[in-house]
């Protein structure tokens, strides 16, 4: 910085207004995973990576990202399914029941993954400090 110039720094923190779409994002999972919306339980997930991913350290990024990204791919190979269920009379296949249930184990996981990070990141319900011994 040159002589005269003062550093810029915002009188508000975005970490509030982070934790409040995380917080809306976790909701969202929740009703549409309860619903059987997967496809937009997944999206909703990918939401949740999205406001995580910018706090990963560099140095820990990709190898974050392949295991996230591994999610989709195991969701693609199983195969596309629809979040609503057919519309008729039409039976349900036990094969659409075997590949919903698979994507359902999928999307738990991934949304395991993505709370665990939220808790590395220090963003969700714990994390250890070294410094805490609970005496104030």
């Amino acid at each position: 910085m040159e002589e005269g110039e003062q550093q810029q720094v915002s009188k508000y923190s975005s970490g509030v207004n982070i934790l409040l779409r995380l917080d809306e994002l976790w909701k969202d999972t929740h009703r549409h995973s309860r619903n059987g919306y997967f496809n937009k339980w997944n999206s909703d997930l990918d939401r949740i990576w999205l406001e995580l991913a910018r706090d990963i350290s560099e140095k820990d990024y990709e190898t974050k990202e392949e295991r996230f990204n591994k999610f989709d791919t195991r969701l693609s190979e199983v195969g596309k399914i629809k979040d609503l269920e057919p519309e008729g009379f039409r039976k349900v296949t036990e094969a659409e029941i075997e590949k919903r249930n698979k994507h359902y184990k999928i999307l738990m996981e991934k949304q395991l993954f993505l709370a665990r990070l939220e808790n590395e990141l220090g963003k969700g319900t714990t994390w250890d400090d070294d410094d805490d011994d609970d005496m104030d």
